[in-house]
Protein backbone atom coordinates (compact mmCIF):
# COMPACT_ATOMS: atom_id res chain seq x y z
CA UNK A 1 0.00 0.00 0.00
CA UNK A 2 3.01 2.28 -0.23
CA UNK A 3 3.19 2.72 3.55
CA UNK A 4 6.49 3.09 5.35
CA UNK A 5 6.46 1.55 8.81
CA UNK A 6 9.10 0.70 11.39
CA UNK A 7 8.63 -2.63 13.18
CA UNK A 8 7.82 -2.29 16.88
CA UNK A 9 9.51 -5.21 18.58
CA UNK A 10 8.11 -6.19 21.94
CA UNK A 11 10.36 -7.67 24.64
CA UNK A 12 10.19 -11.26 25.86
CA UNK A 13 8.60 -11.92 29.26
CA UNK A 14 10.71 -11.49 32.42
CA UNK A 15 13.48 -9.42 30.82
CA UNK A 16 15.06 -8.74 34.22
CA UNK A 17 15.38 -12.46 35.00
CA UNK A 18 18.02 -13.21 32.37
CA UNK A 19 21.70 -13.01 33.32
CA UNK A 20 25.18 -14.10 32.31
CA UNK A 21 26.88 -16.86 34.28
CA UNK A 22 30.15 -18.74 33.96
CA UNK A 23 30.49 -20.09 30.40
CA UNK A 24 30.34 -23.88 30.15
CA UNK A 25 30.84 -26.25 27.23
CA UNK A 26 27.33 -26.71 25.88
CA UNK A 27 25.01 -25.26 23.27
CA UNK A 28 21.47 -24.59 24.47
CA UNK A 29 18.30 -24.71 22.36
CA UNK A 30 15.02 -24.15 24.24
CA UNK A 31 11.90 -24.46 22.11
CA UNK A 32 8.91 -26.64 21.35
CA UNK A 33 10.03 -29.94 19.83
CA UNK A 34 8.26 -29.45 16.51
CA UNK A 35 9.28 -30.04 12.89
CA UNK A 36 9.65 -26.35 11.96
CA UNK A 37 11.91 -25.68 14.96
CA UNK A 38 14.43 -28.14 13.47
CA UNK A 39 16.15 -29.49 16.57
CA UNK A 40 17.13 -32.38 14.28
CA UNK A 41 19.74 -30.10 12.65
CA UNK A 42 21.47 -29.66 15.99
CA UNK A 43 21.26 -33.36 16.84
CA UNK A 44 22.73 -34.23 13.43
CA UNK A 45 25.43 -31.59 13.94
CA UNK A 46 26.52 -33.38 17.13
CA UNK A 47 27.78 -36.25 14.94
CA UNK A 48 30.30 -33.91 13.28
CA UNK A 49 31.71 -32.06 16.30
CA UNK A 50 35.47 -32.10 16.90
CA UNK A 51 35.17 -30.28 20.23
CA UNK A 52 33.76 -31.78 23.46
CA UNK A 53 30.76 -29.42 23.41
CA UNK A 54 27.47 -30.97 24.49
CA UNK A 55 23.99 -30.21 23.13
CA UNK A 56 21.21 -29.35 25.59
CA UNK A 57 17.68 -29.18 24.15
CA UNK A 58 14.91 -27.85 26.36
CA UNK A 59 11.18 -28.13 25.76
CA UNK A 60 8.68 -30.75 24.77
CA UNK A 61 6.46 -31.44 21.78
CA UNK A 62 5.27 -33.86 19.15
CA UNK A 63 8.76 -34.61 17.77
CA UNK A 64 10.31 -35.75 21.06
CA UNK A 65 10.18 -39.44 20.13
CA UNK A 66 11.74 -38.74 16.72
CA UNK A 67 14.57 -36.76 18.29
CA UNK A 68 15.16 -39.48 20.87
CA UNK A 69 15.25 -42.01 18.02
CA UNK A 70 18.01 -39.95 16.30
CA UNK A 71 20.00 -39.81 19.54
CA UNK A 72 19.65 -43.58 19.93
CA UNK A 73 20.44 -44.30 16.27
CA UNK A 74 23.67 -42.30 16.32
CA UNK A 75 24.62 -43.27 19.91
CA UNK A 76 24.73 -39.63 21.01
CA UNK A 77 23.59 -40.21 24.59
CA UNK A 78 26.80 -38.76 26.04
CA UNK A 79 26.61 -35.75 23.73
CA UNK A 80 22.92 -34.74 23.40
CA UNK A 81 20.40 -34.29 26.21
CA UNK A 82 16.65 -33.71 25.89
CA UNK A 83 15.60 -31.85 29.04
CA UNK A 84 11.85 -31.82 28.52
CA UNK A 85 9.88 -29.08 30.24
CA UNK A 86 11.85 -26.73 32.50
CA UNK A 87 10.80 -23.96 34.85
CA UNK A 88 11.52 -20.34 33.95
CA UNK A 89 14.36 -20.22 36.50
CA UNK A 90 15.90 -23.42 35.12
CA UNK A 91 15.65 -22.09 31.56
CA UNK A 92 17.35 -18.84 32.57
CA UNK A 93 20.16 -20.79 34.26
CA UNK A 94 20.72 -22.94 31.16
CA UNK A 95 20.94 -19.76 29.08
CA UNK A 96 23.28 -18.12 31.59
CA UNK A 97 25.96 -20.82 31.44
CA UNK A 98 25.82 -21.81 27.77
CA UNK A 99 28.72 -21.32 25.39
CA UNK A 100 26.13 -20.18 22.82
CA UNK A 101 22.49 -20.63 21.88
CA UNK A 102 21.28 -22.33 18.71
CA UNK A 103 18.05 -21.11 17.17
CA UNK A 104 17.55 -22.51 13.70
CA UNK A 105 13.82 -22.78 12.99
CA UNK A 106 12.51 -22.57 9.46
CA UNK A 107 11.11 -19.12 8.58
CA UNK A 108 10.25 -18.08 12.14
CA UNK A 109 8.16 -14.92 12.39
CA UNK A 110 9.78 -13.55 15.57
CA UNK A 111 10.72 -15.92 18.37
CA UNK A 112 11.86 -15.07 21.87
CA UNK A 113 14.84 -17.43 21.91
CA UNK A 114 17.16 -15.00 20.11
CA UNK A 115 16.22 -12.16 22.43
CA UNK A 116 16.53 -14.29 25.58
CA UNK A 117 20.00 -15.37 24.43
CA UNK A 118 20.99 -11.74 23.87
CA UNK A 119 19.73 -10.84 27.36
CA UNK A 120 21.93 -13.66 28.68
CA UNK A 121 24.98 -12.29 26.81
CA UNK A 122 25.19 -15.29 24.50
CA UNK A 123 25.97 -15.42 20.78
CA UNK A 124 23.25 -17.02 18.67
CA UNK A 125 23.88 -19.57 15.93
CA UNK A 126 21.09 -19.43 13.35
CA UNK A 127 20.43 -20.35 9.73
CA UNK A 128 20.08 -18.34 6.55
CA UNK A 129 16.44 -19.43 6.19
CA UNK A 130 15.41 -18.96 9.84
CA UNK A 131 13.48 -15.72 9.32
CA UNK A 132 13.00 -13.62 12.46
CA UNK A 133 16.35 -14.33 14.15
CA UNK A 134 18.11 -12.77 11.14
CA UNK A 135 16.71 -9.38 12.17
CA UNK A 136 18.90 -9.53 15.30
CA UNK A 137 21.87 -11.81 14.63
CA UNK A 138 24.73 -9.96 12.99
CA UNK A 139 27.12 -12.54 11.57
CA UNK A 140 30.48 -12.41 13.31
CA UNK A 141 29.28 -9.69 15.70
CA UNK A 142 26.38 -11.00 17.81
CA UNK A 143 26.31 -14.55 16.50
CA UNK A 144 26.84 -16.76 13.47
CA UNK A 145 24.63 -17.32 10.43
CA UNK A 146 25.10 -20.31 8.16
CA UNK A 147 23.25 -22.68 5.84
CA UNK A 148 20.92 -25.21 7.45
CA UNK A 149 23.50 -27.99 7.12
CA UNK A 150 24.55 -30.06 10.17
CA UNK A 151 28.21 -30.02 9.11
CA UNK A 152 28.26 -26.21 8.93
CA UNK A 153 26.46 -25.90 12.26
CA UNK A 154 29.03 -28.25 13.82
CA UNK A 155 31.88 -26.19 12.33
CA UNK A 156 30.47 -23.02 13.89
CA UNK A 157 30.02 -24.69 17.27
CA UNK A 158 33.62 -25.91 17.12
CA UNK A 159 34.80 -22.42 16.14
CA UNK A 160 33.09 -20.90 19.18
CA UNK A 161 34.65 -23.54 21.44
CA UNK A 162 38.16 -23.03 20.08
CA UNK A 163 37.69 -19.23 20.07
CA UNK A 164 36.06 -18.90 23.47
CA UNK A 165 37.26 -15.34 24.07
CA UNK A 166 35.68 -14.24 20.81
CA UNK A 167 32.48 -16.13 21.70
CA UNK A 168 32.26 -14.24 25.00
CA UNK A 169 32.89 -10.94 23.20
CA UNK A 170 30.09 -11.73 20.74
CA UNK A 171 27.78 -12.47 23.67
CA UNK A 172 28.60 -9.09 25.21
CA UNK A 173 27.96 -7.42 21.86
CA UNK A 174 24.59 -9.20 21.64
CA UNK A 175 23.59 -7.87 25.07
CA UNK A 176 24.69 -4.36 24.13
CA UNK A 177 22.75 -4.56 20.86
CA UNK A 178 19.60 -5.59 22.73
CA UNK A 179 20.00 -2.42 24.81
CA UNK A 180 20.33 -0.30 21.67
CA UNK A 181 17.05 -1.66 20.32
CA UNK A 182 15.09 0.07 23.12
CA UNK A 183 12.87 -3.02 23.22
CA UNK A 184 10.30 -2.22 25.87
CA UNK A 185 6.53 -1.99 26.15
CA UNK A 186 6.94 1.68 27.05
CA UNK A 187 8.64 2.30 23.70
CA UNK A 188 5.99 0.33 21.78
CA UNK A 189 3.12 2.19 23.46
CA UNK A 190 4.73 5.61 23.03
CA UNK A 191 5.26 4.98 19.31
CA UNK A 192 1.69 3.77 18.85
CA UNK A 193 0.21 6.72 20.72
CA UNK A 194 2.72 9.36 19.59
Amino acid sequence: NGLEAAPLYHPPPDVAGFYKGRTEDYIYYPSRLEFLKRQNLLIEAARHLRSPVKIIIGGDGSNREEYQRLIDEYALHARVRLLGHTSVAEKQAWYAHALAVFYGPYDEDYGYVTLEAMLSSKPVITCEDSGGPLEFVQHGETGLVQSAEPEQIAANIDWLYFNRTRAIEMGRAARAYFGELDMSWEHVVSRLLG
